[in-house]
């Protein structure tokens, strides 16, 4: 199959696309909205949708941040829940889905017989409360693997990029790491075995760091693969690798992913504890 340089939001969102009247749904009011505890660090996290497994996933996050015991993980399951409310204490925001609609892939409940096909991220109220939460609150955002589709240019703005399609599913190597930023400072080049390589253009190339590149083993793409950026008060870490749950089991992303989010919530960045995956 070829590959489109730039490929249109219709061809890539092709799963869902709806007018944006309609994708301006709102939030579901029963949501259940959590305070954090004293001293607690609260990470609020939407990972999964119908291409990547949001349990897996969600557990292998888990374990990366499993060494600080004062960082509690909120998941997000339904995007609908994702509220001003819930994240109004939080001190970073992780966000791994593109714009279509909600995962079908899990449920709690033991048979399912009929599924909803789940509701649609980046309407209206989300980029409403993703913007105060960075711009006007000065917090964290990581945006990670399929994020930069969201299907809506004011998230592409924040994000500080416009979105490349990945080509076929392969092995990558990560290299070029930046030697003079505290993300990436000391770590040497490492591959996955199997991810999806999206690529970005920088709309600001002249205040955004690239944090590292990212080779296709096959077909010899040479893209970038993280990056970051200030945005009004805060900071946004978008990382691009994540496809597979094993993506987050690879050491030196593990500790990519642990100092970016204390980068993002303007922390002292301590060593990461782990280092052997699991």
């Amino acid at each position: 199959m070829g590959y489109l340089k730039r490929p249109s939001r219709r061809n890539v969102l092709k799963t869902g696309v709806v007018t944006l009247a309609a994708a301006a749904t709102t939030f579901k009011a029963e949501a259940a909205i959590r305070k954090k505890g004293k001293g607690e660090t609260k990470i609020v996290c939407v990972m999964g949708d119908y291409w990547h497994p949001a349990a897996s996933q969600e557990q292998h996050v888990r374990q990366i941040f499993s060494y600080r015991k004062d960082y509690k993980i909120y998941f997000v399951l339904s995007s609908s829940n994702l509220t001003k409310e819930l994240i109004s204490d939080a001190d970073l925001l992780i966000i791994a889905r593109y714009g279509g609609g909600d995962s079908p892939a899990w449920s709690p409940e033991p048979v399912v017989v009929d599924r909803p096909s789940g509701d649609r991220i980046w309407t209206n109220e989300h980029i409403d409360a993703l913007y105060d939460f960075v711009k006007v609150q000065g917090k964290g955002w990581m945006a990670v693997h399929c994020s930069l589709f969201s299907g809506r240019t004011e998230v592409e703005d924040l994000m500080g990029i416009e979105p490349l399609l990945h080509q076929e599913i392969q092995a990558c190597i990560i290299k070029d790491l930046n030697q003079d930023h505290p993300i990436t400072k000391g770590i040497e080049k490492f591959y996955f075995n199997l991810d999806e390589q999206f690529d970005v253009q920088l709309k600001e190339p002249d205040r955004t760091t690239i944090l590292f590149r990212n080779l296709a083993v096959h077909d010899k793409r040479d893209a970038i693969g993280g990056w970051c950026i200030e945005q009004g008060k805060g900071r946004v870490v978008g990382l691009l690798p994540g496809h597979y749950q094993w993506t987050y089991r690879v050491p030196e992303y593990q500790e990519i992913f642990w100092r970016a989010a204390h980068w993002a919530m303007k922390r002292d960045i301590p060593p990461y504890p782990g280092g052997r995956g699991y």
